[in-house]
């Protein structure tokens, strides 16, 4: 496979933590240039790339094939509508788009154009949701799901997340890693509701979010909030063969700070999570071998052979419907 030329936006947590470790490594793709408007930290880390203070100019170069928006939420619409006008795939770190008619258009221009278009979910390669839909998969029957994904940050801070614009808040955040992974477990629900908050003193955005998906047969509940000390489980689901609990994130996100190459021998999830039986008794299991490097591999396949994206347009748009109502 001819490597695929990319160019990263943004060089902020995700870019630097997300995108260019796995772009950098994976075979099917080729780091060729950065947009850092402020610093010049992506070229310390990788001497090799163009590096553009004008996103502008990232875009008029033609060998460029994929743009990877790593930006503030309220620039994803324009800046993607802009790298798909200029003939380029884009890969959009979530949330999609700021509302339904906005992902709506964004699809129709992606398909007009010819181009991949859709959200960064690498949420889905994590070894805890790739357990859960292994589970499911096998034919365990779900009564109840439960997903907690807390944080604590009880006191404004200052930046683009906390500004008040629409989409940069939790609820678009967070929100959308485990709304996606819901309706991929369960598909689209019967009833659908949500409540939002905003609970810390002077907050401009929603930091606290439930949502509830109900089905013939079962109860999602999906929450987070920013003011939580100490993180509940993160995944409690009611079965017929037991309860399970998961606890922390996966290994993923903290072997990358820490300064792992994702294709490290040693990289991925190998978390313990319980199982807890219908006779009583306490299972001790290790999670999936989750690895982010899917995603990268499923966006080359749908790039170069016209295979199945790794978020479809549909699945793209019907999570920002939810989180729109």
């Amino acid at each position: 496979m001819v490597k695929i030329k990319t160019g990263v936006v943004g060089y902020g947590f995700s870019g630097r933590i997300f995108q260019c470790p796995f772009i950098e490594v994976h075979n099917d793709f080729e780091l060729s240039a950065v947009v850092e408007r402020n610093s010049n930290e992506s070229k310390k880390d990788y001497p090799n790339i163009l590096l553009y203070k004008d996103y502008l100019d990232l875009l008029k170069n033609d060998e460029i094939e994929l743009v990877v928006l790593s930006t503030p939420n309220h620039l994803h619409f324009e800046q993607a509508k802009l790298a798909l006008e200029y003939n380029k795939h884009v890969l959009i770190e979530k949330p999609f788009a700021a509302s339904y008619e906005e992902a709506l258009e964004l699809n129709t221009l992606a398909k007009k154009k010819g181009k991949v278009a859709l959200p960064f979910q690498n949420r889905r390669f994590d070894g805890d949701f790739l357990t859960i839909k292994k589970l499911i998969d096998s034919g365990v029957k779900v009564f109840e799901y439960e997903a907690i994904w807390d944080r604590f940050v009880p006191k404004v801070r200052k930046g683009w997340q906390e500004s008040g614009k629409p989409s940069n808040n939790l609820l678009f955040d967070l929100g959308t890693h485990y709304l996606d992974q819901a309706l991929q477990l369960f598909g689209e629900p019967e009833d659908f509701y949500k409540t939002t908050h905003k609970l810390r003193k002077d907050s401009k955005i929603i930091d606290h979010f439930t949502m509830m998906l109900t089905y013939k047969d079962k109860v999602v509940r999906l929450k987070s909030t920013m003011v939580a000390a100490k993180s509940d489980i993160r995944y409690r689901i009611h079965t017929d063969i037991g309860t399970f609990h998961f606890y922390e994130m996966g290994e993923q996100e903290h072997q990358l700070l820490a300064g792992m190459k994702p294709d490290d021998r040693n990289y991925g999830d190998n978390a313990v999570y319980h199982q807890y039986d219908n006779q009583g008794n306490k299972i001790e299991k290790v999670v999936e071998k989750g690895n982010y490097l899917l995603f990268f591999s499923e966006l080359a396949e749908a790039i170069r052979n016209n295979g199945k994206p790794p978020v479809t347009p549909v699945e793209a748009l019907r999570v920002i419907k939810y989180l729109s109502r």
